[in-house]
């Protein structure tokens, strides 16, 4: 028996039983958190969702998967998963991510198109490109217990001064400059989010090193958002913040605008 045989036919079954398997393998938190905008679309057609990640706690609590494998990063099932790629079983990758050492993976998808998008065009079924909403769902107990815990001002609004460098280095604006926007606008309560390892802004509250639930709570109490495309824009779309987002231009607007 070979693995196409395999391949072929854990495909028929899962497709039979009307189950998808769906997998991402990463450690970056937007492609793995852009997945949620699918689920519901998918949910909603009665297809039953398998979903294989490393970063389950961007999925805890959400009713649209039927079930969840959190797998490590190094763990041979995903080249299993690469292996039995199918009609019921989804990378959540861009075919052609294997380019990025020419030109960036969207130089080769349709232009304009929101990173989702590219990430998911293989799929065969239909998906509203134009009705994409990521979702990020707390439990009761963890609402309670993040209220009492981190104390959040009334009204606040974050901002976050350093972004991703191992996707492209032409992300970033300048510290400084995220500085002078707190500094011009010193009536909002700033929080600013982040880790250790980046340099603190001045004149505003610190939350460092917290875990994405915390970090996500935070968001979905906030006002508005200033941050660099990347994970925060991605996770400000599940509470419809506004973000006021710094880009420098390496991939068009289209392809982070919710």
């Amino acid at each position: 028996i070979t693995f196409k045989k395999i391949s072929k036919f854990i495909n028929e079954f899962l497709f039979n039983k009307n189950h998808i398997i769906i997998y991402r393998n990463g450690s970056a938190l937007g492609d793995n958190l852009m997945i949620t905008s699918l689920l519901k679309q998918i949910s909603l057609k009665n297809i039953k969702i398998i979903l294989f990640t490393n970063n389950s706690e961007l999925f805890s609590n959400n009713p649209r998967i039927f079930k969840m494998f959190q797998i490590k990063k190094n763990s041979f099932i995903w080249f299993i998963l690469k292996t039995i790629k199918g009609k019921a079983v989804y990378e959540f990758n861009s075919i052609h991510i294997d380019k990025m050492k020419d030109k960036h993976f969207m130089f080769y998808h349709k232009k304009n198109i929101h990173i989702i998008e590219s990430m998911s065009e293989h799929f065969l079924m239909d998906i509203d490109y134009n009705d994409i909403k990521n979702e990020f769902f707390f439990s009761q107990d963890e609402i309670e217990n993040f209220e009492k815990e981190l104390k959040l001002p009334a009204k606040f609004s974050i901002i976050h001064s350093q972004s991703k460098q191992s996707f492209t280095e032409n992300k970033e604006w300048s510290f400084q400059g995220i500085q002078n926007i707190i500094n011009n606008f010193s009536n909002i309560n700033w929080i600013q989010l982040g880790t250790t390892d980046e340099p603190r802004l001045q004149n505003c509250e610190i939350f460092f090193d917290l875990n994405i639930r915390k970090v996500a709570y935070i968001v979905s109490k906030c006002q508005f958002l200033v941050c660099y495309e990347g994970f925060f824009n991605h996770l400000a779309s599940c509470f419809d913040k506004k973000t006021f987002l710094i880009h420098t231009g390496f991939l068009p607007y289209e392809s982070f605008k919710y």
